[in-house]
């Protein structure tokens, strides 16, 4: 799963996969804009098979965020 959320990651924010890390977040990523976060968002969704609310979404703010919170989703 990992691997799947980084390649996603790295394609949205146009980033290199082995550079996504727990330090990556929205704040240190300059790509990672509003349209670039719902491109996020709407990949993971149709990767996963999962949808995310609105206060999912907003908390979607790092690499650490949204792993842990498709972990919840997948294994509840």
């Amino acid at each position: 799963m990992e691997r799947r959320i980084k390649q996603i990651m790295a394609d949205v924010l146009d980033l290199n996969p082995m550079s996504v890390d727990d330090s990556t977040c929205q704040d240190r990523v300059t790509s990672w804009d509003s349209l670039n976060h719902i491109q996020l968002v709407l990949a993971l969704e149709q990767e996963f098979e999962v949808s995310f609310e609105v206060g999912e979404i907003e908390a979607m703010l790092s690499y650490p965020d949204i792993r842990q919170l498709l972990e919840r989703k997948l294994h509840p």
